[in-house]
């Protein structure tokens, strides 16, 4: 059983009349049709509307009605000439035990996209259908320039005021009161469209979508009629509403681990790098005269703190899972403590992740950074010795004579 829903908004329906006769029609028409008779034979229920509406209102009516027919029967969304969008509509309605659960029947393109025809795998039986992939952030089709669309996401961005980084659709779905139409638009990259507002869907599906949401209709409707812009926007939704699934693109792949074959090969913070450069820096001005006069035979720091990430990495027993994951995060909480001044949480964050692992190189050098810039510089001296001190064999570790001078205060 085929429930045929046309969206009749002035065109002439006697294309009904040469429907098979498994076929039951309820036509749904606004102001548009006045003045147009409806010359059909065939019986027809037939819905009027006040007002003029767009074809997707018109059609948003239908699932505000009961849900009738058999589960495995297909409800088909007509607009009022689906022979304009699909020349084999006929054939296509005998092919129904072939078509998908939700199936999209336009065989040529809309006009104003100016799309190209899918390939051969979106057929059905042999005949040709096009569904149009588009993104889901800016809604324009794949494959070429869709002006419509693009002015009506800048609008709706304009009207809104959202920012570049907001999702539009997810904001959309959000006003509509669907909010898992609102994640799972977020969570993927595109979407398909049917060109034609013309598709299929199985009646246990419109069924189901019609129990789960039906009381959203109606701020679903008032979203739809303050802007035209919005109803162009619903359009595009038709096909996922009812159940097919969007799609998300593959993460790049991540490049093969390989073991460390020399100390250079050692993984490293390249944030910590760039900060360990300056260490030697940072040492002569804390540091008094015969440290920084000893400066010459001592190696840069970011030659210590490879050697020292690569020693961890071969000699270092394994923490736990939980442990690298504790161990992890305090070191990040304390490195964004320090970005944002926050000096005292980054020095407590930094002293519970050495507890974990003493020589954690990062934590170390936060915890240094932190108290020297609170003025503890006796004690970020320490820490800075250490740091360069850690996991060095004794016959390298450098020698620091004892200080007999005042500290420098850094300038």
């Amino acid at each position: 059983m085929l429930n045929i829903v046309v969206a009749r908004r002035g065109e002439e329906v006697r294309w009904v009349d040469d429907l098979p006769d498994h076929c039951t029609v309820t036509v749904y028409t606004d102001d548009a049709s006045q003045g147009v008779p409806l010359d059909v034979t065939r019986h027809i229920e037939l819905v009027r509307l006040p007002g003029q509406h767009s074809v997707g209102e018109l059609y948003l009516a239908h699932l505000k009605r009961p849900a009738r027919g058999a589960p495995e029967g297909f409800t088909v969304f007509c607009p009022g000439d689906p022979l304009a969008v699909c020349p084999a509509f006929f054939a296509l309605l005998d092919c129904a035990a072939l078509w998908g659960e939700v199936q999209p029947l336009s065989q040529t393109p809309a006009s104003h996209g100016g799309e190209t025809a899918s390939p051969s795998r979106d057929w059905t039986a042999e005949l040709p259908v096009s569904p149009v992939r588009f993104d889901l952030r800016s809604w324009a089709p794949l494959g070429t320039f869709d002006k419509a669309m693009y002015r009506a996401q800048q609008r709706y961005r304009q009207t809104h005021q959202l920012l570049d980084h907001r999702h539009p659709g997810a904001h959309f779905f959000a006003a509509c009161q669907l909010d898992a139409m609102a994640q799972a638009v977020s969570e993927h990259d595109l979407g398909v469209r049917d060109s034609g507002l013309l598709f299929a869907v199985r009646q246990s599906r419109l069924t189901a979508w019609q129990a789960a949401h039906g009381q959203a209709l109606p701020q679903i409707g008032a979203w739809l009629r303050q802007d035209p812009v919005h109803g162009r926007i619903w359009d595009q939704f038709w096909l996922h509403l009812f159940g097919l699934p969007f799609v998300r693109l593959e993460a790049l792949a991540a490049p093969a681990s390989r073991p460390f074959e020399e100390e250079d090969d050692a993984p490293e913070d390249f944030s910590l790098s760039r900060a360990l450069a300056t260490i030697d820096d940072t040492l002569a001005r804390l540091a008094p005269p015969p440290l920084t006069q000893a400066s010459e035979r001592r190696p840069s720091a970011l030659q210590v703190a490879r050697a020292i990430a690569a020693a961890q990495a071969r000699h270092a027993p394994k923490p736990s899972a939980e442990a690298r994951q504790e161990l992890a995060d305090l070191s990040d909480r304390a490195a964004q403590a320090f970005r944002l001044g926050d000096l005292q949480y980054a020095v407590a964050c930094a002293r519970l992740a050495l507890k974990i692992e003493a020589d954690h190189t990062a934590s170390r050098f936060t915890l240094a950074m932190a108290l020297a810039a609170q003025g503890s510089r006796e004690e970020a001296l320490e820490q800075f010795e250490q740091l360069l001190q850690t996991s060095a064999p004794a016959s390298d570790r450098i020698r620091v004579p004892e200080r007999t001078t005042p500290t420098v205060r850094p300038q």
